[in-house]
């Protein structure tokens, strides 16, 4: 029996593995795609540019692919891609792009890394009492709450947020993530600047994200209050946080993690806006002049980082899931 229960994990763990490449390769072709469809051509802010001699910018012209067809263009960027090579940014000539985006990277790891747990617990907290009094005013502000959450733009959240707290009430710092010029005389001064710029960025990503885990885990404890097991809890006299957080988030923990792992294609496209609305140093703001700049390598090589981590955030999620639920493993 354990035989046949290793065999089907390491199927379905081909399969979850086929697919990940097959997406991945057809992420790496829209990635490639895309930025050429975009009006504009990156040899013009060569030929605006002062600083890069006639000679050089027909070597950058040569070294890029630009003089060539698309195939042809197509064939260097898979091979550079599997080799390593990013390319050099346009922008940041000579700066190799992984170098300009490992820069970047941290500042935006440091963002998503505390919104995206925050709006998780808080989304599933207030999902749980929602369910716990179905068709009650929570349940009823709850489920608004997701749907207007989900459906405002992300940008316009944050330009809301920006005027209220930054423009009108002065509470936080308007831009970036640091005061410019400011020498700090120990790290927690460095720190706290950086919390003081970060709060309303973190704020905005948080509500954005808020919607989806907190429908998830209403719906899916719903299910579970009829269970017999839930009864008895009642029926024992147990207080609703007891029944709640300790016998009914366990059951629905698996299939929380999964959908809520979706939720960092989300918090992606997110953050390009919100770091853009903030001007926040991290990778979506770097997408975001990449694209204006038309600075090709540099946004293929930070979207194929992006795209692989999703993808394998959510191979790992699938995988964890299929082996500590066997029923995942038949489908």
């Amino acid at each position: 029996m354990g035989a046949v229960k290793k065999a089907d994990l390491k199927r379905y763990i081909v399969k979850r593995i086929l697919f990940f490449t097959i997406t991945l390769y057809i992420i790496i072709t829209i990635n490639f795609l895309l930025p050429r469809l975009m009006p504009g051509n990156p040899v013009d802010y060569f030929l605006k540019d002062p600083s890069i001699t006639p000679e050089e910018r027909m070597r950058l012209i040569k070294q890029f692919g630009l003089d060539k067809d698309i195939f042809t263009q197509y064939i260097l960027y898979i091979r550079n891609l599997f080799t390593g090579n990013l390319g050099i940014s346009f922008r940041y000539y000579p700066k190799p792009v992984i170098e300009v985006i490992l820069s970047r990277l941290p500042w935006t790891i440091y963002l998503l890394g505390i919104s995206y747990p925050l709006s998780t617990l808080i989304g599933i907290i207030i999902g749980a009492y929602a369910a716990w009094r179905k068709d009650s005013k929570l349940d009823l502000i709850t489920i608004g709450m997701a749907f207007v959450t989900r459906s405002m733009p992300i940008f316009w959240l944050g330009m809301l947020i920006l005027y209220v707290f930054s423009a009108t009430l002065g509470w936080f710092p308007l831009s970036g993530a640091v005061t410019p010029g400011t020498s700090y005389s120990s790290f927690f001064d460095f720190a706290l600047d950086v919390l003081k710029h970060s709060i309303l960025p973190i704020l905005t990503i948080t509500i954005f994200l808020l919607g989806p885990p907190a429908l998830i885990a209403r719906g899916l404890i719903l299910d579970l209050l009829t269970e017999p097991f839930i009864s008895t809890a009642k029926a024992k006299g147990l207080p609703p946080r007891i029944i709640l957080f300790r016998h009914a988030l366990r059951p629905v923990s698996l299939p929380l993690s999964s959908y809520t792992a979706i939720l960092l294609g989300y918090m992606v496209g997110g953050a390009v806006f919100t770091e853009t609305v903030f001007s926040w140093p991290g990778v979506g703001r770097l997408i975001y002049e990449a694209i204006m700049r038309r600075d090709y390598p540099l946004i293929q090589g930070a979207f194929f980082i992006i795209s692989v981590s999703v993808l394998v955030a959510n191979l790992i999620v699938d995988v964890l899931y299929a082996y500590l639920d066997p029923r995942v493993r038949l489908q």
